[in-house]
């Protein structure tokens, strides 16, 4: 069902609004809904392509919001299912529900201002006694990323224990850069690179370039990527970033400032 969702909505993973007269005039409307404010946390804001509908995610909730007819819904959170490249959220109040699929397209940059980065399928459903209301509509959208995570992280601690204790002979550190979606670094001798994700303050690492070859030095660093990419929460308190596995800290670190100009 999915699958046949997102291709009826995205035929061409694309739009084209040059027969619409009142593509100007609508576009105006749908960005005075898109910019309407959210529930606290909002991390991904979805508008639809030829409607004046959106949807908003937060861990407070999943805000389905419309202008024609006036109307907003706000359906519990739900842990995204992963379906291969996609993240489908499926919930429901007593008389609607609601299933978003999420997946990254760059024909989505076509949009409207070119901030968005992912079409989104969206499957709306009204519960009535006899036969229940269904729509269907496609949207683009995107992440919102906290702008101070951006910058060089230079390591503290792992697990309590500070630098000195691991062996390692430079001290590890991470560059995040949020407006690529991506990260890079050392763990201390050898360059790493990879790709991050942020929910909210979930955050994701995947460590997409790393040494192929095996050294005692690399070894030493291979536990702390490891831990690197298993970490799932976020802390940011002023010029310190703390990262966490499954509720326990597992790294520390504190912003380098020397070479902020």
């Amino acid at each position: 069902m999915i699958l046949a969702l997102t291709i009826s909505l995205f035929p061409s993973c694309g739009m084209d609004n040059s027969g619409n007269k009142n593509v100007k005039e609508g576009s105006n409307k749908q960005m005075d809904l898109f910019n309407k404010s959210d529930l606290e946390g909002t991390f991904f804001k979805a508008l639809a392509q030829d409607s004046l509908q959106m949807i908003s995610i937060s861990k407070k909730g999943i805000v389905y919001s419309s202008m024609k007819p006036n109307n907003k819904i706000v359906f519990p959170y739900v842990e995204p299912l992963i379906e291969g490249e996609s993240r489908v959220y499926r919930t429901s109040t007593k008389k609607e529900e609601i299933e978003i699929v999420i997946y990254e397209d760059e024909t989505a940059k076509d949009f409207m201002d070119g901030r968005f980065d992912h079409s989104v399928a969206v499957r709306f459903i009204k519960k009535h006694e006899m036969e229940d209301d269904v729509s269907d509509f496609a949207c683009f959208g995107h992440y919102i990323y906290n702008d101070n995570l951006s910058g060089n992280w230079i390591f503290q601690t792992y697990d309590g224990k500070r630098i000195e204790e691991l062996g390692i002979n430079q001290i590890p550190m991470i560059c995040m850069d949020i407006n690529t979606r991506s990260f890079s670094g050392s763990g201390g001798n050898h360059m790493v690179y990879g790709d991050l994700r942020c929910e909210g303050d979930a955050v994701f690492f995947k460590i997409v370039l790393a040494p192929e070859y095996i050294t005692e030095s690399y070894q030493q660093e291979k536990e702390l990527l490891a831990v690197l990419e298993a970490c799932d929460k976020f802390v940011l308190d002023e010029d310190e970033l703390f990262l966490y596995q499954e509720g326990k800290l597992k790294l520390s670190f504190m912003r380098d400032t020397y070479n902020l100009q």
